[in-house]
């Protein structure tokens, strides 16, 4: 009796013991799991741990597993990453990787949506070349039937370019131009223009100094002598008729010519307007550069003759 009653209050000792044991163990663990929104927990958790992260996630949401070292810290996401995808349960949301070979990114388990490079995309597999019937389609890089030409974006319009090198010519044009971000195929539709121009206006440009505008260009100067060459023919051909050349008569001051057109004109008064027009010569300066200007220019007069005019002239 004696034996039984001493067990039973050694038993009762160890109860004791292990109860006390185990609530100083309680007090001293940590608490793995807080429930909570934000900021006690990450945006968008509704359960999180400091260790694993996010536990449980809103409804809207994807709980997204992310590997670190030799753990698994969980974020949650409106949408999965690039290689994951992403299939609504009834009390979670969760994003799986994709299995298919070679696929970059997948709609399902069975379909991938991008392939790596230089791999295509082909009824939801990823393939090496496309088969017979069917084009490679480059800005999405999948095969298809037909492929249209798909242009990119306009350019901004460039700057104002003069069309020639006169002074007084104030027309200009624009241009503008978009790449070519898909090729057409054969039976697919071509590629609209690829550049646009239109018109622009410049400020006016003053020559400086008078002279100025003798500085030709090659294709004025060929002008000149196409003109030089007429005038020659045509002399040619009136002293074969017997008719006096143009370079033989002279000028009087109203552009006409002197006296009568035979040869026994009024040579009298052309010699005093030829001293009146040199003694005018002597008497101005140009307005442009202030000396006197020797530019001159042909003009046609109603006689046919031509003379030479003088521009810009100011009096001293």
């Amino acid at each position: 009796m004696t034996n039984m009653l001493w067990l039973s209050a050694v038993l009762y000792q160890l109860i004791v013991y292990e109860c006390l044991v185990r609530t100083v163990r309680a007090g001293a663990r940590v608490k793995r799991t807080i429930i909570g929104r934000y900021p006690v927990c990450p945006r968008g958790c509704t359960a999180c741990s400091p260790i694993n992260g996010c536990v449980s996630c809103e409804p809207h949401l994807f709980m997204f597993l992310h590997r670190e070292n030799m753990r698994e810290v969980g974020l949650c996401t409106p949408s999965c990453p690039i290689g994951f995808y992403g299939v609504r349960h009834q009390y979670f949301n969760k994003c799986y990787r994709c299995h298919i070979e070679h696929c970059y990114s997948c709609f399902s388990r069975q379909y991938c949506t991008l392939c790596e490079e230089p791999y295509l995309v082909n009824e939801g597999r990823c393939i090496e070349h496309c088969p017979p019937g069917q084009f490679y389609a480059n800005f999405t890089r999948e095969c298809k039937d037909r492929v249209d030409c798909l242009p990119g974006a306009w350019s901004p319009w460039s700057e104002c370019s003069r069309l020639s090198q006169n002074c007084h010519n104030r027309r200009g044009r624009q241009i503008r131009t978009r790449p070519v971000l898909q090729d057409a195929s054969p039976n697919g539709n071509p590629c609209p223009d690829m550049i646009e121009t239109q018109p622009c206006r410049l400020p006016l440009r003053h020559c400086d100094g008078c002279n100025s505008r003798r500085t030709h260009t090659w294709k004025k100067k060929q002008r000149i002598e196409r003109r030089r060459k007429k005038k020659k023919q045509k002399n040619r051909k009136k002293k074969k008729k017997g008719k006096k050349p143009l370079w033989g008569r002279r000028v009087d001051a109203r552009g006409g010519s002197g006296g009568n057109r035979s040869r026994g004109g009024n040579w009298k008064g052309n010699e005093k307007f030829g001293q009146r027009s040199r003694q005018l010569q002597q008497n101005r300066t140009c307005r442009s550069c202030g000396r006197s200007c020797m530019r001159r220019r042909g003009k046609k007069l109603k006689a046919g003759v031509s003379v030479a005019i003088r521009h810009e002239f100011s009096p001293v």
